[in-house]
């Protein structure tokens, strides 16, 4: 025989429809090739091939920090949500402030991405 007090607490559990979840959508560009080889520095630092150069992240609570080789253009860091075009100074430096969650970097000059990351 069952117990009541269950059957009335499993009800209320039934009618709990799971939180939406974003679907980074795909950015129609090519990926990047990451560097196969050991990187110096934390463990949150991205490395990846693009063009004739490297671009370079640094993830940090919030905040992505990037150096690109070949500054010749604008960079795009995407979420879900938004994308923010960022123009990187003189030496390729550029920074964005990235919500926890999917995100991706865009050199839409060269026509690549670096692919969905975890930020």
């Amino acid at each position: 025989m069952r117990d009541p007090l269950l059957d009335e607490l499993a009800d209320l559990f039934r009618t709990d429809a799971p939180p939406p979840v974003f679907v980074p959508r795909p950015t129609g560009l090519i990926p990047m090739e990451p560097v196969q080889e050991p990187v110096r520095g934390p463990s949150r630092q991205l490395v990846f091939h693009a063009g004739g150069g490297r671009l370079y992240l640094q993830l940090d609570p919030g905040r992505l920090t990037g150096v690109l080789d070949e500054a010749s253009g604008s960079v795009e860091v995407r979420t879900p949500h938004s994308v923010e075009v960022l123009r990187p100074d003189a030496e390729g430096w550029f920074r964005a402030d990235v919500p926890a969650g999917p995100a991706c970097v865009t050199v839409p000059g060269l026509g690549l991405t670096t692919g969905w990351f975890v930020a």
